[in-house]
């Protein structure tokens, strides 16, 4: 899990450098994002999620993953959205 939230961190970091370096001189610049975790030892089970955004006047950039992991089963995702204009 630790793996994931890390990497739910560099994508918010990542999107708010390109929103940085791609954002006109006089543009806005807005980012936020966060991350929760949930573990338990009865009956093995962790579930894990990270989402972050950046936002400049023209550029927006938004992404999420999330995983669980039981003793016997594994399963997650990611998506993401970039709007330039």
């Amino acid at each position: 899990m630790k793996s994931m939230l890390g990497k739910a961190l560099l994508t918010a970091v990542g999107a708010l450098a390109v929103a940085g370096v791609a954002a006109p001189a006089q543009a806005h610049v807005d980012a936020g994002g966060g991350a929760h975790l949930v573990a338990t030892a009865d009956d093995p089970f962790v579930a894990g999620e990270g989402h972050g955004w950046a936002e400049t006047s023209n550029i927006s950039v938004i992404g999420q993953e999330w995983g669980w992991a039981t003793s016997t089963a594994i399963g997650g995702g990611a998506d993401g959205e970039a709007h330039i204009g």
